[in-house]
């Protein structure tokens, strides 16, 4: 077994693991106190109003926030969320249970999100899930339910953003001119639900913006992380940031922090059963083994070297009751697919956030939308589950279109043609899913015609999975197959084709 150290170098011997790479679909449960507003993302921060550093994005958003929590949830802060947040319907095992039904093949959970609040028994840090709210190790609940039901587990770390997250926390209100909250001491919480926590602990110290935290931040971060490895043991790890969390670049202090993801890396890879995977979002090629690609609603044109995960959510990353269009839409069962098959064609993993209630349940839109993925699933998931990627990823001309916006989105509902191919494959069988139903009744799958070159010979057989064989003919210009009258599956329609080598 390779011993990691933690340098780059010695890193890249590090290999995906063969799980992630065979499973395609995962579930994330991004939940915690925030879902008690039902306002969406980024509300711990928000609800402090407006700042003149703010991007203009940010700035709307935060206005209607800010506004939301003074009308729902005045003269409260960050930490009151947490207070309210209650889970008391929470059911970890009817939940992966309904996951897996929907084909998840693993599931991801939500450790600390950039409010700094622990959904575990933390020992090192007092605002956690078990001492305050739900009074209950979050946690440790959701691994064992999906370690149950045979899921690989993993765990999301976001608080690495606090320090400019809930910097906000140390300022007033405009209105009012009341401080809030980040200015309160231990001392203050006396009498209260939060005696015996200190809000220093929770929010960031007072700073500049736009300065860069100190050593201490990032070494307190590692400390907190790798406390959750090893008790968890989960299958992956997902970073929330560009590189490394915190690395030599964004301290003041460079020196003694240069080496702490890395040397976090090398603890886990080397202690972790399964072999681990973490990610983040910009990586290398050289380094595209040692920590994984992800790509927040960010679809890739080409299909990737190593694996590499997609992850969104089906709306808002956090519970939202508002349907004002500059939040994010919900999504429906075809939407999910097509993105599925799209990302898998690329080498990917899709992991899909499914939003919870506060007091823990799911609502008929989420149980509509699963039960859609996993009837499709289950009638073309062997075109979906442990393929890899073919000569070519995809055909047709409705493009994914430029990144844009915050992170670079470009994830849409497109409206996909007949025309419009993905490829996947087992072997010498080649998976060939249209991502719309063409209405004169043939498929025309061009990739596949003698000009292209792409295929030695012409397939043996052409089955269209939930209906069976199909008529087909070869021809210099593309491989036609003669459809029946209606669809057997909704949303996307996969051929299976056997005995293509190339």
């Amino acid at each position: 077994m390779t011993r990691f150290h933690p340098t780059w170098e010695s890193l890249r011997a590090h290999r995906i693991p063969q799980w992630f790479g065979e499973a395609k679909f995962g579930i994330w449960s991004h939940w915690g106190p925030q879902s008690v507003a039902r306002s969406g993302d980024w509300y711990a921060r928000h609800l402090y109003g407006t700042q003149p550093w703010s991007e203009p994005w940010e700035r709307k958003r935060a206005g209607r926030q800010h506004a939301h929590h003074r009308a729902h949830f005045p003269g409260g802060g960050a930490k009151d969320l947490f207070h309210q947040w209650r889970a008391e319907r929470f059911d970890p095992d009817e939940l992966i249970d309904l996951y897996v039904s929907s084909g998840a093949r693993y599931f991801v959970a939500l450790a600390t999100h950039c409010d700094n609040f622990d959904l575990w028994d933390s020992r090192q840090h007092g605002w956690n899930a078990a001492r305050v709210g739900p009074r209950r190790d979050i946690v440790a609940a959701w691994e064992r339910a999906a370690r149950a039901a045979g899921l690989p587990f993993g765990l999301s770390f976001h608080q690495n953003w606090t320090w400019r997250w809930l910097d906000v926390a140390h300022g007033k209100d405009p209105e009012t001119g009341e401080p809030y909250d980040g200015t309160l001491t231990k001392a203050d919480g006396t009498g209260t639900w939060w005696e015996g926590l200190d809000p220093a602990e929770l929010y960031p110290e007072r700073h500049d913006p736009g300065a860069k935290p100190p050593a201490r931040e990032a070494q307190r971060f590692y400390a907190r992380v790798r406390e959750a490895l090893d008790r968890y043991r989960p299958d992956l790890v997902y970073l929330d940031d560009g590189r490394l969390p915190f690395d030599a670049g964004s301290v003041v202090e460079s020196q003694p922090v240069s080496t702490a993801g890395l040397d976090l890396l090398a603890h886990y890879y080397n202690t972790c059963p399964t072999g681990g995977a973490v990610t983040i979002k910009d990586v290398p090629d050289a380094d595209r083994t040692a920590v994984l690609l992800d790509c927040e609603r960010r679809q890739l044109d080409e299909a990737q070297p190593h694996p590499w995960q997609f992850d969104t959510s089906d709306g808002e990353w956090f519970d939202c009751s508002d349907d004002d269009p500059m939040f994010h839409p919900r999504k429906s069962a075809q939407q999910i697919i097509h993105t599925l098959i799209d990302v898998v064609s690329k080498n990917g993993c899709l992991l899909l956030n499914i939003p919870q209630h506060a007091d823990g349940t799911v609502d008929a839109h989420a149980r509509e939308l699963l039960a859609g993925v996993g009837d499709w699933l289950r009638v073309c998931g062997e075109g979906v589950y442990g393929t890899t990627p073919w000569l070519r990823a995809a055909e047709g001309t409705t493009g994914l279109g430029t990144t844009k916006g915050y992170e670079g989105y470009n994830e849409a509902d497109r409206a996909y043609r007949p025309s419009d191919i993905r490829f996947t494959r087992r072997g010498d069988t080649l998976y060939a899913t249209l991502l719309a139903w063409p209405k004169d009744g043939t498929a025309a799958i061009t990739s596949l015609g003698a000009a292209a070159g792409l295929a030695k010979r012409p397939p043996v057989t052409v089955e269209l999975l939930g209906h069976g064989p199909v008529g087909w003919r070869h021809s210099e210009k593309a491989l036609y197959a003669d459809l029946p009258p209606r669809p057997p599956t909704k949303a996307a329609h996969m051929l299976k084709i056997t005995g293509v080598s190339s």
